[in-house]
C-alpha cells in the first residue's frame, strides 16, 4: 500500500489578479504536484462565457478572493475530501477567504509566503507581490480563530526548502489522517503483569475518535483451528512463510499452526477494516495453538497490518505513527527499550523476540526462523515445540527515528528520539539492532520522568519535523530527545 493524502490549494490574493500571481500559483502548484504520494485539488478558472461556480471549483481566475469565493471553495474541499489545506498569499492575498476555508474543513493547515521580485522599474517604483506583508494578516486570521497551522516561511516556488516543506507536512497530514477515526484491533486480554500497557478507551475516542474493536484470543483459536491442514490457502501460507527466510529451524507442524493463525488474524483484519493491532503473545497461544506468535506480528506488519505485541493499543497507535509519517516506504520495528550496552555508553539495544519484518534485516541471507530454546539452529527441530516462531536477524543500519505515544489523565504526548544503528558482528536472539543515541543517559532519565514504558515504535530515516508538525496539529506534547 503507497500512502496517499488530498492536499487543497488556496491561491490567494486581494483585488486584482496580476501576471505575477498567475505565476506564483502555477509554479506553486507544480511544485506541490511534484510531491510524491499527494494528489491536489485545486480552484480552476471557470471557462470562458461560463459564470464561475466555487462550490463546483471554479472562480474568475482559479484562485481565491473574497468571502463568497472562499466559502464555495471551502465546500468543493469538503465534498472533495482533502485532508490538508496549503494557504499560500500571491500578492498581499485575502485572509477573510483563505481563514473561512481553514475554519470550514478543520484539518491540517500550511502557511507560507512568496519571496518578492525586483520592484517594478517606473515612476512609481510599486512593489510587485506584498506576500511577506499579506502573510502576516492571512497568520493572524488563523490565529484569532485558534487554527493550528504550520507555518514553512518565504520562498520561491522552485526552491528545494519549500519541497522539502511540502514533503514534510503531507507526511503530518498523513500521520493525522490515520490516527483520526482509526479502529485498532484488540485480541485477547494483557499480559497479568503488564500494568504498562493499560490504555484508556475513552481518552482515544475523545482525542482521536477511534474505536477499539475487541476480540477474544480464543475465538481467533477457533478460528484458525477450522481450517484443514491441507486447504490451499494453508498449503500456500506454509511455502510463503519457508520462503520469507534463508534458514527455517522448525518443524512443519509449526508453520502449519502459524498459518492458520495468521490467516484467522487477517479476516478478523478484513472483516472489521483495522487501521492496527495488538495482540496477546503469551501464555494462552503457546497452550492453544503450541507456537509463538513473534514472527507471525513481523508477517502481519510487512503486509502493513500493523501488529503490536502483548496487547499494547497504544504502541499500535506509535507504529502508525512512525508508518504514516515514512508515507508507507518503510515498515516500523515495535520494541522494547532492553538494556544499555555493556562498553558502549550511549548505545542501547532495540530489540524483540522476532518480530521485525524481514524487509528490515541487515542481510537478508542472514535471517531465520528459530525455536526460542534454540536460537543458534543447531539442535534438531523439535514438533510440537511451543517455543518456536521467532525471527532472527539483525536490523539494517542506518538513521531512525523512535516514537512512543503515552496518554495520562486525558493528556497526550509524544516521545520523538532519533539514533543510528551501528552494525555488530555480534549474533543475538530475535530481532535486533544496537542504536547510539546522542545522549543516552539523557534519553533513560526521560523515558523514566516522563511515564514513557519499556515499549515504543522504531523506524528508519530522521522523522523529526514531521512527527514536531503532528503534534502541533493534534496538540500532543512533544517530547524530543535528538
Amino acid at each position: 500500500m503507497s500512502v496517499k493524502v488530498k492536499l487543497g490549494f488556496v491561491p490567494s490574493y486581494r483585488f486584482f489578479f496580476s501576471p505575477w500571481c498567475a505565476k506564483m500559483r502555477d509554479e506553486s502548484l507544480e511544485a506541490l504536484r511534484s510531491v510524491e504520494g499527494v494528489e491536489v485539488v485545486v480552484p480552476e478558472a471557470a471557462p470562458e462565457g461560463e459564470e464561475p461556480n466555487p462550490v463546483m471549483g471554479t472562480t474568475r481566475t482559479g484562485a481565491v478572493s473574497g468571502l463568497d469565493e472562499g466559502q464555495g471553495i471551502g465546500e468543493y474541499f469538503r465534498r472533495e475530501g482533502v485532508d490538508g489545506v496549503v494557504l499560500c498569499p500571491l500578492d498581499f492575498g485575502d485572509e477573510r477567504s483563505a481563514s473561512k476555508i481553514a475554519e470550514i474543513l478543520d484539518v491540517p493547515v500550511l502557511l507560507y509566503a512568496t519571496k518578492e521580485p525586483l520592484a517594478v522599474d517606473n515612476a512609481s517604483l510599486a512593489r510587485v507581490s506584498d506576500s511577506y506583508c499579506g502573510n502576516l494578516s492571512m497568520a493572524s486570521g488563523l490565529y484569532r480563530r485558534d487554527i493550528p497551522f504550520h507555518y514553512a516561511g518565504i520562498y520561491f516556488p522552485d526552491e528545494e526548502e519549500l519541497l522539502y516543506e511540502f514533503e514534510t507536512f503531507a507526511a503530518a497530514v498523513a500521520v493525522v489522517k490515520s490516527l483520526k477515526g482509526a479502529r485498532i484491533g484488540q485480541v485477547g486480554v494483557r499480559p497479568g503483569t503488564f500494568e504498562t500497557v493499560a490504555y484508556d478507551e475513552v481518552a482515544m475516542i475523545n482525542k482521536f475518535q477511534q474505536n477499539v474493536i475487541p476480540v477474544n484470543l480464543s475465538d481467533i483459536v477457533d478460528q484458525a483451528k477450522r481450517y484443514a491442514d491441507d486447504d490451499a490457502e494453508v498449503l500456500a501460507q506454509v511455502e510463503d512463510f519457508r520462503n520469507s527466510v534463508t534458514e527455517v529451524t522448525v518443524s512443519e507442524d509449526y508453520l502449519v499452526n502459524e498459518a492458520k493463525m495468521e490467516l484467522a488474524l487477517t479476516k478478523f483484519w478484513n472483516d472489521n477494516k483495522l487501521s492496527a493491532m495488538a495482540v496477546q503473545c503469551w501464555p494462552s497461544i503457546q497452550r492453544e495453538m503450541g507456537i509463538s506468535v513473534c514472527a507471525l506480528y513481523g508477517r502481519m506488519t510487512e503486509s502493513e497490518m500493523l501488529t503490536a505485541c502483548e496487547v499494547d493499543i497504544v504502541g499500535a497507535l506509535s507504529m502508525m505513527v512512525n508508518y504514516y509519517a515514512g508515507m508507507g516506504r518503510i515498515k516500523p520495528h515495535f520494541i522494547d527499550w532492553t538494556i544499555q550496552h555493556r562498553e558502549n555508553e550511549n548505545w542501547l539495544l532495540a530489540w524483540h523476540c522476532g518480530n521485525a519484518p524481514v524487509s528490515l534485516a541487515a542481510d537478508p541471507e542472514k535471517t531465520a526462523l528459530r525455536s526460542r530454546r534454540d536460537m543458534v539452529g543447531t539442535e534438531e527441530a523439535m514438533e510440537q515445540d511451543a517455543a518456536a516462531g521467532l525471527y532472527q536477524f539483525q536490523i539494517k543500519p542506518g538513521p531512525v527515528t523512535f516514537c512512543r505515544l503515552a496518554e495520562y489523565n486525558d493528556e497526550w504526548k509524544m516521545l520523538i528520539a532519533t539514533g543510528e544503528i551501528v552494525a555488530s558482528e555480534e549474533e543475538l536472539a530475535g530481532t535486533w539492532s544496537w542504536v547510539e543515541v546522542p545522549d543516552h543517559a539523557e534519553l533513560y532519565r526521560i523515558l523514566v520522568e516522563e511515564g514513557f514504558i519499556h515499549h515504543a515504535s522504531m523506524t528508519h530515516g530522521d522523522q523529526v519535523d514531521v512527527l514536531l508538525e503532528v503534534c502541533k496539529f493534534l496538540d500532543i506534547e512533544p517530547v524530543v530527545v535528538a
